[in-house]
């Protein structure tokens, strides 16, 4: 994300949808990757009379640096930072290099460093969080978040009431985060990288109004996936109403290209025989026209939620739900005959309704971050979480 208002240009195409496919063909033009990678959406544009190239070239504001990310930026510049960083020093930054110290997550895919305030990365210190296809390793992989102003956030409302840790503040900068929150590690594997962080916070609203936030981020050997889980229990003495709770990053993994990526809800996994359809409220993508790197957001949960793309520093709940998330959403709805796609330097979000709790009530919501590299026909479908108590999957 370049700045707080972020006037880039972007488009949503709406066309019937014709078949998937992609091709290993290396080219840096906006056109080639359309026609490559997504023929469908190529056609589309074609047939819309979009100007692609205007789209692709026209002016955007790379500078995302306010006067708070230059601050942090001064600091940390005390200590080198490499742009590839060892393992070592990955790892150091991450569990020494703030306050108290974050937990560092990686497998032979994935790896992210958990912050002291539960979000994903560490400021502008490496690293953000970052994905290998090869499974050969993942420090010297490209990095989603780090680059520009890091913003990897979680927000929760109840009782008409905003709070928000994020990422951008980074481990030495303090004021706009309000979750009070302590991370620890789950030691599934102990002889191994890969496992499990536990956040738990505590949030007192007016009038004593007090809720408790579980959060369990695993991640598995060899996933290319952290499964999210949440629990939320009103702790207080009346009725918490209103109570929802959104996830979101600003995903430049083709930096130092471009900030931008092609952003869409949606999509559809390609198998032999029929297709399998993703609703657009189940997942939202950014994808990176020359990495072919993609993340997402992704869930099926009871819970009711939604997801948005927005060009904005979006974080609450009700507008991802309301879908005032900006210009009108990229949906990819194959059953209704409608595809679009967004190319800018946007945000993907996803955002749970989980309405009122009363008194010692909890509920319980899950959602995946998945990880992928665009390639041909056949894309793993990715299972459900389902929607079990927290301290059951401790261990």
């Amino acid at each position: 994300m370049n700045n707080l208002t972020k006037a880039v240009v972007g488009i949503c195409i709406f066309h019937p949808v014709v078949a998937f496919s992609a091709s290993a063909q290396k080219d840096v033009s906006l056109e080639s990757y359309l026609k490559d990678y997504h023929p469908e959406t190529y056609s589309a544009a074609k047939s819309s009379n979009t100007d692609l190239n205007s789209l692709e070239f026209s002016a955007s504001n790379i500078n995302n640096d306010d006067a708070a990310m230059v601050g942090a930026k001064s600091a940390l510049a005390l200590s080198p930072i490499l742009p590839r960083p060892s393992p070592g020093s990955a790892r150091k930054y991450c569990e020494k290099g703030g306050t108290v110290g974050g937990i560092f997550l990686e497998n032979n895919f994935v790896a992210t460093c958990v912050s002291e305030d539960g979000t994903f990365g560490n400021g502008f210190a490496p690293l953000g969080m970052t994905f290998n296809p090869a499974g050969t390793g993942t420090v010297n992989a490209p990095d989603y978040l780090r680059p520009g102003s890091p913003h990897e956030y979680f927000s929760v409302t109840f009782n008409k009431q905003l709070f928000t840790n994020n990422n951008r503040n980074g481990p030495t900068m303090t004021g706009s985060d309000n979750i009070p929150t302590k991370i620890r590690r789950l030691d599934r594997y102990p002889a191994l990288q890969e496992g499990g962080v536990m956040v738990s916070s505590s949030i007192t609203g007016e009038n004593h109004a007090q809720l408790n936030i579980k959060q369990k981020y695993t991640l598995d050997p060899n996933s290319r996936e952290i499964i999210v889980r949440v629990e939320m229990q009103n702790t207080g003495y009346g009725m918490l109403q209103g109570i929802s709770y959104a996830r979101g990053i600003d995903p430049d993994q083709d930096i130092p290209t471009t900030y931008h990526t092609v952003n869409r809800k949606g999509h559809s996994y390609f198998f032999p025989g029929s297709p399998v359809h993703v609703k657009p409220a189940n997942m939202v993508w950014a994808s990176g026209k020359y990495s072919k790197l993609s993340i997402a957001l992704y869930s099926v949960d009871p819970v009711g939620h939604d997801t948005c793309v927005s060009r904005t520093w979006t974080t609450d709940p009700i507008d991802i739900l309301s879908q005032n998330c900006g210009d009108p959403q990229p949906v990819f709805d194959i059953p209704a005959g409608l595809y679009g796609f967004d190319y800018s330097d946007s945000t993907i979000n996803i955002a749970f309704k989980v309405g009122k709790l009363a008194p010692k009530e909890k509920k319980v919501f899950s959602f995946k971050y998945l990880f992928d590299k665009e390639r041909k026909y056949v894309i793993p479908y990715p299972k459900p979480v389902l929607p079990i108590p927290i301290d059951s999957v401790d261990k």
